[in-house]
């Protein structure tokens, strides 16, 4: 009897702390604003461990808010009370609105459940400001057993809550690993989506013959606004199976088509692509070699044009001297 008397005190024990971070609240002060149909919400509290000071700030639809009414613009100062029921917890508004502005307090209730079900699956000794941060972000519950499901069983919960901020789905995910991209860390998913590389993307680059990209590569690619329109277009005037470096290069050095047409007119064909990437961000033109053709420098290389976009036609002039001698 008394053995079993001790083991039942342990265990209740054991479950204190749990209980007892459930039990916390965070307190602090809100600020809102609404306008073109937005409700901006915006949270400030200090932490109860230290002098630290949290803010978050996030956008919420009125029909996501429970109690709450917008006073009607031009009024007088309204009192507000509201809340925002989540997963894990609950916040409760107090303050005053008027034409769309409003400032407050705010307190939050961690929820039991949610505290113990997160610790059953590793996480454990959750802070207050970590489950409010939680909560802000709509963190669920099913959405942490999805993100543990898809690989991520080891993600902390600051990864946790940049997954859900991110809007990262167990569909984009899948559709990565479909692609030959597992394994990806949560920094790599969250940038691939943000930079809205998707599966279309990837398709249409390994269709343009450029498979086994990374995701930096892919990043690049996709932030310079290589398309497979432009790669396309490039293979067409004779550049074919150019690098990714290259196409990024040739985009941010307006190395154009019709850029390497009009040198060919000039008489300049298969020019290297390195060496026409220098030539464009030396601005060496049709128009500049027409201008040293008539002045009578004609038939120059594409590295003597260069040269002497650099350095002049008399530092052109004079090295030739001394190469003659």
């Amino acid at each position: 009897m008394r053995r079993t008397i001790l083991l039942a005190t342990m265990v209740l024990i054991a479950a204190l702390p749990i209980v007892a971070a459930a039990q916390e609240t965070a307190k602090g002060e809100w600020m809102s604003r609404y306008e073109n149909g937005r409700f901006s919400l915006s949270l400030r509290t200090e932490s109860a461990r230290d002098t630290s000071i949290f803010s978050w700030s996030f956008n919420l639809q009125l029909d996501k808010i429970d109690g709450f009414s917008m006073p009607q613009s031009g009024t007088a100062a309204t009192p507000v009370h509201f809340q925002i029921v989540r997963d894990a917890g609950t916040i409760v508004f107090d303050g005053m609105m008027k034409n769309g502005s409003g400032i407050g307090d705010y307190q939050f209730t961690a929820s039991r459940d949610y505290v113990s079900a997160m610790s059953a699956m590793g996480y454990n000794n959750l802070s207050t400001e970590q489950l409010l941060r939680l909560a802000v972000r709509d963190v669920s519950r099913g959405y942490v057993k999805e993100m543990k499901a898809a690989g991520f069983d080891t993600a902390t919960v600051e990864e946790i809550i940049r997954l859900r901020n991110h809007d990262i789905t167990t569909r984009f995910i899948a559709e990565m690993k479909a692609l030959g991209f597992d394994g990806l860390s949560v920094a790599q998913v969250v940038r691939l989506s943000n930079h809205k590389i998707n599966a279309a993307f990837i398709q249409e680059m390994k269709g343009a013959g450029y498979d086994g990209l990374s995701v930096e590569q892919l990043v690049r690619l996709r932030n310079h606004e290589i398309d497979v329109g432009f790669i396309k277009s490039m293979a067409d005037t004779g550049y074919k199976s150019l690098t990714p470096e290259q196409l990024i290069r040739m985009r941010n050095h307006s190395v154009t088509p019709d850029f390497v047409r009009d040198l060919r007119s000039a008489g300049y064909e298969n020019i290297p692509a390195e060496t026409l990437i220098r030539m464009r961000s030396r601005d060496v033109s049709p128009g500049f070699i027409k201008q040293l053709s008539d002045s009578g420098y004609k038939n120059l290389s594409p590295e003597d044009l260069i040269y002497i976009r650099d350095h002049g036609v008399e530092a052109y002039s004079r090295r030739q001297l001394r190469r003659a001698q």
